[in-house]
């Protein structure tokens, strides 16, 4: 009886352990309230977003439920900024939870360094902007002409870089 009663006590203990544990790593995405349904490691994993009539594949670093809704969350522990390249990526995979899932998400989430998150709404402008970069990358083409003075200034492949 007292083995039964100190594994029960153990049991519960494991639990609220875990329980925390996730509890904090969906506070650390910015989504307290969400549970993960998925995540591109070892310990959960994730299978691959597909859609043939998109021409789109995908996966997110972690997919998370807040109610209803389906939220892509993509990592991204190098940058210190939001870019359009991270907001094309998040869109597209808020498209594919859509096609895939039948739920369109409202917003996916870019985790930046230092744990900033910043949420990308996924608005019908940010989704018609999809096709036309799909397009553009495959027919192999550069983005065009962009000059960040910052950066294309000083740097010394000014003369032979595509800015």
């Amino acid at each position: 009886m007292m083995v039964w009663l100190l594994l029960l006590i153990l049991a519960m203990a494991a639990y609220v352990l875990v329980g925390r544990r996730t509890a904090s790593e969906r506070s650390a995405l910015g989504i307290p309230s969400a549970t993960i349904v998925a995540a591109d490691d070892a310990r959960l994993g994730a299978s691959t977003l597909r859609s043939r009539r998109l021409g789109l594949v995908g996966r997110p670093d972690h997919l998370v439920r807040q109610g209803r809704m389906l939220i892509p969350v993509e990592q991204k522990p190098s940058a210190r900024r939001l870019h359009a390249s991270h907001v094309l990526q998040v869109a597209a995979e808020c498209l594919l939870v859509q096609e895939v899932y039948g739920i369109r998400p409202v917003f996916g989430v870019v985790v930046l360094a230092g744990g900033v998150e910043e949420r990308v709404a996924f608005t019908p402008g940010v989704e018609q902007r999809l096709p036309r970069t799909m397009e553009f990358l495959a027919a192999g083409r550069e983005p065009g002409p962009r000059w960040d003075d910052r950066k294309c200034r000083a740097c010394s492949f000014r003369a032979v870089c595509w800015k």
